[in-house]
């Protein structure tokens, strides 16, 4: 029966990851929420002052009143300015605290566990993490104070409700503009991420290969094929540069009919004798708040669109606590590796890789898995240490299905050599022990298990020389190797597992990785290697030899293994 993997559901009462930060992110917001309301009431001494002075100052010729009037409307603009800036740092604090605080989150989860963890799509999820960070450091404070704007148009509407039918509608237009430019732009905006994208990566498959590139002298197609991908882009982008130009000149455009408008408006009601001169500048000045803050939300209209997108897949990323590391069964790392009934194939493929596969290696023995290119070493590696889930059985480490294990347990347990070997930005010593600082005396002993110990001691630092994709190059491919080899004896793994740890190795080194092989044997640990071709010293050494073929597989003891009689083999189809 085919193994189902249960969705972790929260627990009732226990609070997710997001749901912590809004609890604890609660005070700081009630205080940007307080100091937004000063910051608005504030912008109204402004049209106070105009009122007092064009409507009274004028009458009582007071050259006192004036003065003092200047000085309240100028400290009141002032501790405006002084908040509104407080306000904005705390929101940009805000947003670098939330890309701090789920970013870790977020790669732990992309990264790490076994074929049973839920793991989002790191570099999507970092990317909406991103966009909710740039609008609350950007564009949350014009959005919290459009909840000001009706204030704003009750405070024209009260000086004269024609004056404030005319600020709404100005309002209303802008916001039609917005929405129109929004919905025109979806098309180009989709196009031009495809097309970017699509150049983007074939210059990241480019720069991996460009030894390859170099030598078939395929730059000139490579680079037409970038071209024709960035031209499309360049094409999109200048149409959405171009629509973006229009209506932000259509929104000046309104914005300065508007305040012309509530100026002429106004001087004709005064003419009328229906409103003061003062009441005209002042209703004009409120109606330009009002304006300004719709016109900045309105740019920022996209921006609030991804950071809810973003907001919705960082709370499904983050919705379900991640599971605690299973407490191992007592003596999982003194027991044997079981593969029990397993059957497996690839997604959209219709023959089984191998099908009802059970096998038992215990401490201290080696399996070796052989077979042609395609056969499903790499896949059976995969399963062996737990990083997918076969379609049918389980794979055991004692009594302990390795698909679960915790990120400790699986640092502790199990070391593993991929097929392609990868290398990574920080010192050698690093590298080897996990990129953790790592014992110098159990790196040292890995190196030396590896036979790179010698060529580590000989570079600029020894085993603090920084490694970095630029300094990669300057190693051969059996010297990345054996630095991966390392990687995976470090701290005497229980199962450790070479996938084709052959490629790339020379003569002598492939002795001395053999020699660590032994060692690790003779302490007990479960050792699986895979290869394309017939080694007789891994024949050797192994106490189980599973061979993958077309017919299914089979197995045979090390001595027969290289010419197996068909009659020798168990094979199931």
């Amino acid at each position: 029966m085919r193994r189902t993997q249960k969705t972790p559901h929260r627990a009732a009462g226990e609070e997710t990851a997001l749901a912590a930060a809004w609890r604890a992110s609660a005070p700081g917001l009630a205080a940007v929420v307080v100091f937004g309301a000063a910051v608005n009431l504030l912008k109204f001494a402004l049209p106070l002052y105009l009122l007092q002075v064009l409507d009274r100052i004028p009458a009582s010729r007071s050259v006192e009143t004036l003065a003092l009037l200047t000085l309240m409307a100028l400290a009141a603009l002032s501790a405006g300015a002084a908040l509104d800036i407080v306000r904005r740092r705390m929101l940009t604090h805000w947003g670098y605290w939330i890309e701090r605080r789920f970013g870790p989150e977020l790669v732990a989860r992309g990264l790490g566990g076994g074929a049973s963890a839920r793991r989002p799509d790191l570099d999507a999820a970092l990317s909406d993490l991103a966009r909710i960070r740039a609008f609350v450091t950007r564009s949350l404070a014009a959005w919290l104070d459009v909840a000001w704007v009706p204030v704003f148009l009750l405070g024209v509407a009260l000086v004269h409700p024609w004056l404030g039918g005319l600020a709404l509608a100005a309002c209303l237009a802008l916001v039609a503009l917005a929405v129109v430019q929004d919905a025109v732009s979806v098309e180009p905006r989709r196009a031009s991420g495809a097309a970017g994208r699509d150049a983007g990566a074939l210059l990241a498959v480019a720069d991996r290969h460009r030894e390859s590139i170099g030598a078939l002298g395929m730059s000139p197609a490579l680079a037409e094929r970038w071209s024709n991908a960035a031209a499309g882009r360049l094409a999109e982008r200048e149409r959405l540069d171009r629509d973006r130009a229009l209506f932000r000149g259509l929104m000046r455009a309104l914005g300065q009919a508007m305040r012309l408008g509530m100026i002429g408006l106004g001087m004709w009601l005064f003419l009328r004798g229906e409103l003061t001169l003062g009441g005209v500048f002042a209703a004009r000045v409120m109606a330009g708040f009002g304006f300004s803050v719709v016109e900045g939300a309105a740019r920022s209209s996209r921006a609030l669109g991804a950071a809810r997108r973003g907001h919705a897949a960082v709370r499904a990323a983050l919705a379900v606590p991640p599971a605690p590391a299973p407490d191992l069964h007592p003596g999982t790392d003194r027991a044997a590796l079981r593969v029990e009934d397993v059957t497996h194939r690839h997604p959209g493929q219709r023959r089984d890789l191998f099908r009802r596969l059970s096998l038992r290696v215990a401490p201290g023995e080696m399996l070796l898995i052989s077979g042609e290119g395609g056969m499903g070493k790499t896949t059976l590696a995969h399963l062996i240490v737990g990083i997918e889930s076969p379609r049918h059985g389980r794979v055991f480490l004692g009594d302990t299905d390795v698909a679960i294990l915790g990120p400790e347990d699986r640092a502790r347990l199990i070391g593993y050599l991929p097929q392609h070997v990868e290398l990574f930005a920080g010192s050698v010593r690093e590298n080897i022990a996990g990129m953790e600082r790592g014992s110098l005396v159990d790196v040292t002993d890995a190196a030396r298990l590896a036979g790179v110990h010698d060529l580590i001691l000989g570079m600029p630092e020894g085993y603090d020389t920084p490694l970095s994709p630029e300094t990669f190059d300057r190693l051969s491919g059996s010297q990345r190797k054996r630095i991966a080899i390392a990687r995976a004896f470090h701290g005497a793994p229980r199962l450790v597992l070479l996938d084709e740890p052959w490629a790339n190795l020379d003569a002598p080194s492939r002795k001395i990785v053999e020699a660590g092989l032994r060692h690790l044997k003779a302490a007990g640990a479960i050792v699986v290697v895979t290869q394309s071709y017939r080694s007789g010293s891994l024949h050797r050494l192994a106490d189980t030899h599973l061979i993958l073929d077309a017919d299914g597989f089979g197995f045979a003891p090390p001595a027969r293994a290289e010419r197996p009689a068909r009659g020798a083999l168990r094979r199931v189809k």
